[in-house]
């Protein structure tokens, strides 16, 4: 945010950029960057929006790689340390109004990480059950064994779940992306439902793939077999586009500045209310954990906020898979019940899910 705007002729120049952490570098034909054109006031608010080509006008690359990154995963995305001097760039809409896209931009970037976090998960767990309905350990195969059939209705309750409160953040956001500043409730909505999707689907992604490399034994950690690489790839999802404290934090200005948690408890009274026990309990763990929040002092409110963030991501999930079961079938309302008693409950999984095979390993691997 030091980088400086100049308006030369038709283009703006940036001066002074090191970009530390830049996702693409060198390979994205355009990136989107923040600048604070010369003059513009101190703070968030000065800054500005820029398009920034990977090419200038004539041909050349706009700006300097100055090293790229050794990962320990997502190597197929170069990232790298950029500087910027003279780099051509373009303003995108008003520059007064450049911390408004930028935020809606890093929304964007949350929900993708969402997605992301969860496909890593699915894929994952694919991998996993295929395993065990062919891998045999004393006479059985795997997937006949009580323990392993516990861990695998965990893993298949947390990747529902996650994905549903990511879907259901998306959706969120599809119905608001159109607001302008100031923004109405539906759009405090959607950012307060995906600063929930972005924390707690990168949990259970990192989760999901750590119990999958230990459901395929020491294969499990040879970089010969994917799962080894898709836990590596699910441990980025709590860090890119803010970790676990900053979307603590953001959630809590939302609900201080703008009142997101009041159409966010309304949304969740629309899908939990009388719509059983599990239901009830979540929402009304939601309802205690808002109240407990609010009632805070600002530093004890912070060190809550963390835990606060989990458990209305979990009441949020739960809603999800509500929601979907009427569409998708009632094999999500029993992972919404699985999913309410694990996580917002403190109860264990009862022994009749034991049996209920269907729930943590459909035919056809789904």
């Amino acid at each position: 945010n030091r980088t400086v705007a100049r308006r030369e002729g038709e283009v703006w120049r940036l001066y002074g950029g090191d970009k530390y952490f830049a996702s693409g570098a060198g390979l994205a034909d355009v990136a989107l960057v923040t600048a604070r054109p010369e003059g513009a006031p101190p703070g968030p608010k000065g800054l500005a929006l820029f398009l920034l080509p990977r090419l200038d006008r004539e041909g050349r690359l706009n700006y300097r790689v100055r090293r790229l990154k050794r990962k320990s995963g997502t190597r197929a995305v170069p990232s790298g340390e950029v500087e910027l001097e003279g780099s051509e760039a373009y303003l995108i809409g008003r520059a007064e109004e450049g911390i408004y896209y930028t935020l809606e931009t890093l929304t964007v970037s949350r929900l993708a990480n969402a997605i992301a976090a969860m496909g890593i998960a699915a894929k994952a767990l694919l991998e996993t059950r295929e395993r065990v309905r062919r891998r045999q350990s004393f006479g059985r195969f795997l997937a006949d064994h009580p323990l392993v059939r516990y861990d695998l209705l965990d893993l298949s309750v947390r990747q529902a779940g996650g994905l549903a409160l990511a879907l259901a953040a998306v959706e969120a956001f599809d119905r608001a992306w159109h607001e302008r500043p100031p923004y109405g409730e539906a759009y405090h909505l959607a950012r307060f439902l995906s600063h929930l999707a972005k924390n707690r689907t990168a949990e259970h992604s990192a989760e999901i793939t750590r119990l999958a490399m230990e459901l395929f034994g020491g294969l499990g950690f040879l970089e010969e077999y994917a799962v080894a690489r898709w836990h590596r790839e699910s441990l980025i999802t709590p860090i890119w586009e803010g970790p676990s404290n900053i979307q603590a934090l953001d959630l809590l200005e939302a609900m201080q500045k703008k009142g997101a948690h009041r159409p966010f408890l309304a949304w969740l009274e629309a899908r939990l209310k009388g719509r059983g026990e599990e239901a009830e309990g979540a929402l009304a763990a939601a309802r205690k954990t808002l109240d407990r929040l609010a009632a805070l002092e600002p530093e004890a409110a912070q060190f809550s906020a963390k835990t606060a963030l989990r458990r209305l991501a979990d009441a949020a999930a739960v809603a999800g898979l509500l929601e979907a079961s009427a569409t998708a079938g009632p094999r999500y309302r029993e992972l919404a019940g699985l999913y309410a008693r694990r996580f917002l409950l403190g109860e264990d999984y009862p022994p009749e899910a034991l049996g209920a095979r269907a729930l943590y390993l459909p035919e056809g691997g789904a």
